[in-house]
């Protein structure tokens, strides 16, 4: 199966990356022939069309900036730290969380996202030259793997809302791409890295041409790149080799195992032919990744044409091509409930009179041949057959077409039109299809399959590991398919400029700077799935169905900004500033039509040149994704640690005929599993069914966001900035998780009379397997509902420094340079029957669904030494101790805190003779291994491999060498 693609887009990534060679290698004839004159400078009186325009204001006028804190990571930040991606470097900054990336194995989506302050990926908007990119999923995100890394000139990150300027979804701030402008020439860039243990190779090369044209008046450039990112086994680690149960430090793993388990009676004992006396369970750890494996080629091609004073043309392709493999255990039968055949000679004696006995089979029928059967949950791992795999095969192509321009000495113009298109096949492999694997348990000899169509050869579940045979993979394998596919349709026009100074304060230097537009976004996007993959029962361990999802959302906004400038260069106020601006959105998608505002008003005051406070209020609004409004109701895996029904949970409490007891018969044990011997599976692999969708009456989020912060620079070597910020957002899109249901149902602290009627437990009627009563495999899961009930809420603080120190008899420069985030508080609360989660310094399954792990304190320091051709760098990387979160669950004690972490960086850069650039990078100097906190005390997206490896290091000390050349 290929992705869909079009015609008109390839056509026009085909001719625009002819037409950027073709020029780039005139110009860089030119630029090689070193006897040729320069190009004559252009026309002294040529008017000058992009006045700066800072991230976070749409009004661009000399000597005017906007309130609102932003943060810049510059080309020289970027070159040193050598990513591959731009998720690489972004994550580790102090006011960024760790979101989608090469450490997500289990839960990987075929992204590399972006999280500000924790709120969440879909909630951080990603811009690139200040204009929306196409999102890879249905969930409106942006995957970083588009963006191009060599034409990055800087980065720009917005500290809370920015809806008024840049619309829905800039709640937790901006990241805006800023790219290279002019650039002429050729650039090669290259780099390989490997880990001090020479595996997790990472190599990338990116190839760069410009050429400006008509002395100045237009500029071409095409940059295509290529990335590849080998996978890193767990088990290549010490710490991980192992799966660690987080309750009791014991090497835990999966009850999907060998031997088989079946559900009531417990696991088969070859030893004696019998079920009981062993409990086995499965290290599934080794054979996932750490670091997921990337393919990926990239190609953008920039252009622009200055007409006249009046008209400049400019136009933005980009096309991508990434390959993201995960990986994870071998498959199997995953506690579903299968009919098994009394009567297959492969079963032992003793089992199958075990089993006779247990589910209710006469005597008579319990003999070798008999076409009996019993119907039960059955538990066993196919090593034999291989690994899962996950292939995410993404494309992403975007066109802009845009015209700008000066109207007139105070006005100018910008209006765009994009386009883009985001293509996903997932290819999934190494699962076990329920339909076939019942086929195959059903053997009257052993031999044969009662059902012998389609090559079917029975199973044998009774034995040791290679009891399956590797012929039957061919039978019981389903390789399943989907497709995921977003369109994203932008068009805008602004007007900016200012009033003249005929309509200024008397006591202002400057004019008021205004600027107002329109803007419109069409959202189209689909996942369609192969029969198998919809079905919630036929693909074994693939943790719930992947249903059909399509849908539409349209946005139509108006907006006007000012900043208007009250007083300068006065006693006690060298400026005054207002700034204001307010947007109207009508939002159209399923059931909801609704039109809201977000609006902005801040103030700037300089009571001296080298001190500037400033503060802002914001609203801003996040309109709800296609997934969330039309996502068909479906079970799907989340995660718990633990089952309070479960028998180890039980004895905490009075055992089965406890009042807990009766309450998990009542909302749907099986009394006899809940009194027998083994009790009810706990959750597999610390994950657990639940019931979720989306809602098509869902409407805007709401966030009020507070800034308010200084800029002192006393000296032009040093520059400090502090601010402090609040997010409220209201109405937040959100669900119960999973053990919200759970523990609130069935803790006596939460639930005081253990009644049955108390809201949490209505979740769990008709959750449970029917079978074996457990929230594993056939269970329904508790019912969340997703909706606009949740309130967030995050405060802290950011400081800045930068100082520097020029050295004398040419020793060159010291610089240094610290970013610090204080997170004082983030509160997460789904729903207001709920729990309210205070997040800040802990990690655990609740807080790491809501918001990942929130430190106290995260912070980056570098010092740099630089002179002449040479640069020398030490950066230190901190993050603060966290503790586990609290809640009913016992740790294992020395799981419950990680102590404050710190990473040390070694750059080194030297500019050759010859045009050329070397760099090297060790992260990680100290070899410093993760924290080891088990496999289970987290969610599955981020607790993998004993650790947290998006958040801690899991590749060790690690080297990287690149290397530039211009020509």
């Amino acid at each position: 199966m290929t992705l869909k693609t079009t015609q008109l887009r390839d056509a026009i990534v085909f001719a625009l990356c002819v037409g950027a060679t073709s020029l780039a290698g005139t110009g860089l004839a030119s630029a090689q022939d070193a006897s040729a004159p320069a190009a004559a400078p252009a026309d002294a009186d040529a008017t000058t069309l992009d006045r700066i325009q800072v991230t976070g204001s749409r009004i661009s006028i000399p000597g005017l900036t906007t309130n609102s804190p932003v943060m810049t990571v510059d080309r020289e930040e970027i070159n040193r730290n050598q990513p591959v991606t731009a998720e690489d470097f972004l994550k580790i900054l102090p006011g960024a969380t760790p979101a989608i990336g090469p450490g997500v194995n289990n839960g990987a989506n075929g992204g590399a996202t972006i999280n500000l302050r924790g709120l969440g990926d879909n909630r951080t908007l990603v811009l690139m030259d200040g204009r929306r990119v196409v999102p890879f999923n249905l969930f409106g995100v942006v995957d970083t793997n588009v963006i191009p890394l060599a034409l990055i000139d800087s980065v720009d990150l917005v500290t809370g809302g920015a809806s008024a300027v840049y619309g829905a979804d800039a709640v937790s701030g901006v990241v805006n791409f800023v790219l290279k402008r002019n650039f002429e020439g050729i650039e090669v860039n290259s780099s390989y890295g490997q880990s001090s243990k020479q595996d997790a190779d990472r190599r990338n090369t990116t190839v760069t041409m410009g050429v400006n044209l008509d002395d100045g008046k237009g500029n071409v450039v095409l940059s295509v790149g290529k990335t590849d990112n080998d996978a890193l086994l767990q088990g290549a680690r010490d710490y991980s080799v192992f799966t660690l149960d987080s309750t009791d430090g014991s090497q835990g793993g999966s009850s999907v195992a060998i031997p088989t388990r079946i559900g009531g009676i417990g696991q088969f004992n070859p030893d004696t032919g019998g079920f009981g006396g062993i409990n086995q369970r499965f290290n599934y750890n080794p054979y996932n990744y750490f670091q997921t494996a990337l393919d990926r080629w990239q190609a953008t091609a920039l252009a622009r044409y200055e007409v006249n004073e009046h008209a400049e043309a400019y136009a933005q392709v980009l096309y991508t091509r990434s390959d993201v493999a995960s990986q994870v255990a071998p498959g199997g039968l995953f506690g579903a409930a299968f009919d098994i055949g009394i009567g297959n000679p492969m079963i032992p004696e003793p089992a199958r009179q075990q089993l006779c006995s247990t589910f209710g089979v006469a005597a008579a029928d319990c003999h070798v041949g008999s076409s009996s059967t019993v119907n039960a949950a059955v538990l066993r791992r196919s090593t034999e057959l291989g690994t899962r795999t996950t292939d995410f095969q993404n494309k992403v192509f975007q066109t802009t077409l845009g015209l700008r321009g000066k109207i007139n000495d105070n006005w100018r113009y910008d209006a765009y039109w994009s386009h883009g298109e985001a293509d996903q096949l997932v290819v999934n492999g190494g699962f076990l299809s329920y339909t076939r694997s019942q086929q195959a348990l059903l053997s009257t000899d052993g031999i044969n399959c009662v059902d012998p169509s389609g090559g079917c050869i029975p199973i044998n579940l009774w034995g040791k590991e290679g009891t399956f045979d590797p012929k039957t993979k061919k039978f019981l394998e389903v390789i399943t398919f989907a497709t995921q596919r977003v369109e994203q349709e932008v068009w805008s026009g602004t007007i900016n400029g200012d009033l003249g100074d005929e309509f200024k304060s008397p006591l202002a230097d400057y004019p008021i700077g205004l600027a107002f537009g329109l803007e419109g976004r069409k959202v189209d996007a689909m996942n369609q799935a192969d029969a198998a993959s919809r079905d919630p029962n036929e693909v074994q361990g693939a943790g719930g169905a992947n249903p059909d999802v399509r849908g539409n959302l349209t946005l139509r906004e108006a907006y006007v900004e000012t900043i208007v400038p009250l007083i300068s260069g006065k006693t006690g106020a060298y400026a005054l500033n207002f700034e204001g601006g307010y947007r109207h959105t009508q939002f159209k998608s399923g059931q909801t039509d609704v039109d809201y505002g977000s609006y902005k008003y801040g103030l700037e005051w300089a009571p001296i040149e080298t001190l500037r406070f400033r503060g802002m209020f914001q609203r801003a609004t996040r309109a709800p994704n296609v997934n969330e409004l039309f996502q068909p109701l479906t079970s799907s895996l989340d995660n718990s640690a633990v089952d309070p029904c479960q028998a180890s949970e039980l004895a905490k409490v009075g055992g089965p005929t406890s009042a807990t007891g009766a309450l998990c018969v009542a909302t749907g044990v099986p009394a006899a599993i809940l009194n027998s011997a083994n009790g009810i599976d706990g959750p597999n692999s610390g994950q657990a069914y639940a019931y979720i969708g989306g809602n098509p009456i869902l409407g805007p989020e709401k966030a009020d966001t507070q800034t308010l912060g200084l800029v002192w620079q006393p000296t032009e070597n040093l520059s400090v900035t502090l601010d402090y910020w609040k997010i409220d957002i209201k109405d937040a899109i959100t669900r119960p998780l999973l053990g919200d249901a759970l523990f609130g149902c069935y803790d006596q602290k939460l639930n005081p009379t253990l009644s049955v009627t108390h809201p949490m437990c209505q979740l769990m009627l008709g959750a449970r397997n029917p079978t074996d009563g457990s929230l594993n495999e056939g269970a329904r899961g508790p019912f969340l509902d997703r909706s606009n009930k949740g309130r967030i809420k995050t405060d802290g603080w950011d400081l800045g420094v930068r100082y520097g120190i020029p050295l004398s008899n040419e020793w060159g420069r010291l610089d240094f340079a610290l970013d610090l985030t204080k997170t004082d508080s983030f509160d997460y609360q789904a729903d207001p029957l709920v729990n309210n989660y205070d997040c800040v310094g802990v990690y655990g399954v609740s807080c790491n669904v809501a918001a990942g792990i929130i430190y106290d304190y995260k912070s980056s320091f570098r010092a740099v030494w630089s002179v002449k051709d040479f640069e020398l760098g030490l950066n230190w990387r901190h993050l603060s101790s966290v503790d586990v979160e609290p809640g009913p669950i016992t740790w294992y004690q020395p799981y419950t805190s990680i102590d404050a972490y710190d990473y040390f960086d070694l750059t080194m850069a030297y500019e050759l003779p010859w045009n050329a650039r070397v760099n090297f990078t060790v992260t990680n100097l100290a070899d410093k291994k993760p924290p080891v906190v088990g496999g289970n005390i987290g969610s599955t997206t981020y607790n993998s491999g004993n650790t947290f490896p998006q958040y801690y290091d899991t590749l060790g000390r690690y080297f990287t060498l690149g290397l530039t050349m211009r020509f």
